[in-house]
């Protein structure tokens, strides 16, 4: 089995070595390693360039364009028979593709996988990883309600009518995972943990323009007839708890209970499934 591996990169000079140390590990070697550097103006390219002795990797640059399309630009340049990706600032662990390939061979007819992932915060001394919960996806509910795909964990047949969104003002992944889930196609959960996800770095850093942009782009799917008004109103509960859980992780007690107000009050009238209206009542 053949499989691409695509890192969009940009300014990515402390980490991306990091993450391509992770992929030179892997018990499967990959096919391709396809790196795009979305108009970088630090070090990226140059250690990049430094694992083309080791890896298969092939450098693709390009003006700043934004995570999505640069991700899109990955896929056209791949030749795999499956996509596997990696953000730059995320690390696998070493068996991340020999168990995406025993999925994808004994499960044809699945299109698509996602694992769950060890939340990682490298630069707190002493801290340990922890495995954040990852329910099975069955219906766009489940997904809206749970949200549990990261990208570095996404594996995805090369066949797939599949693109990230390219909005700028949008988030990349939740409306074009929606897109695939209105033709009916649904994902499987690969229950091992293999990568690790860097928390508080880059784009989620700032947890109210991140939960923004995701709002945005779960907007245009409810335009586009993805999603209905009522599974609409599900995803703002759970942004919202998301934004309570991210505070009580900072110890900002303060931003905690506004969001968890926030949380309860917008599911209000919303049918909100037991896992994650248990969450709010006792977890946050």
């Amino acid at each position: 089995m053949k499989i691409s591996i695509i890192i969009p990169a940009y300014n990515a000079g402390a980490t991306l070595h990091e993450a391509l140390d992770s992929v030179q590990a892997q018990n499967h070697a990959p096919h391709e390693v396809i790196v795009v550097d979305d108009g970088s103006t630090d070090d990226t390219a140059d250690i990049a360039r430094a694992y083309q002795e080791v890896l298969p990797l092939v450098l693709v640059q390009q003006a700043n364009a934004g995570l999505g399309a640069a991700r899109n630009a990955g896929m056209d340049k791949a030749t795999g028979e499956a996509w596997a990706f990696l953000d730059a600032d995320d690390v696998w662990g070493g068996n991340k593709l020999g168990i995406a390939v025993r999925y994808l061979e004994k499960f044809p007819a699945v299109q698509w996988f996602y694992t769950p992932i060890f939340e990682w915060s490298p630069g707190d001394v002493g801290a340990r990883m922890r495995e954040r919960a990852c329910p099975k996806i069955r219906t766009v509910e489940d997904f809206l309600a749970l949200n549990p795909i990261v990208p570095s964990t996404v594996v995805m047949r090369s066949n797939v009518a599949f693109r990230w969104e390219e909005d700028r003002e949008l988030q990349e992944d939740a409306g074009a995972y929606l897109g695939l889930f209105t033709k009916g196609v649904m994902p499987m959960k690969i229950p091992h943990c293999t990568t690790k996800y860097r928390l508080d770095f880059g784009m989620t850093a700032d947890a109210e323009g991140h939960v923004d942009k995701v709002m945005r782009a779960v907007e245009k799917a409810r335009e586009l007839g993805h999603i209905t008004d009522a599974q609409f109103a599900l995803y703002e509960v759970r942004k919202a708890y998301e934004l309570a859980r991210t505070y009580k992780k900072r110890g900002d007690q303060a931003m905690q209970k506004h969001w968890k107000e926030e949380a309860l009050r917008k599911a209000e009238g919303v049918e909100v499934p037991a896992r994650l209206k248990w969450r709010l009542r006792f977890l946050i």
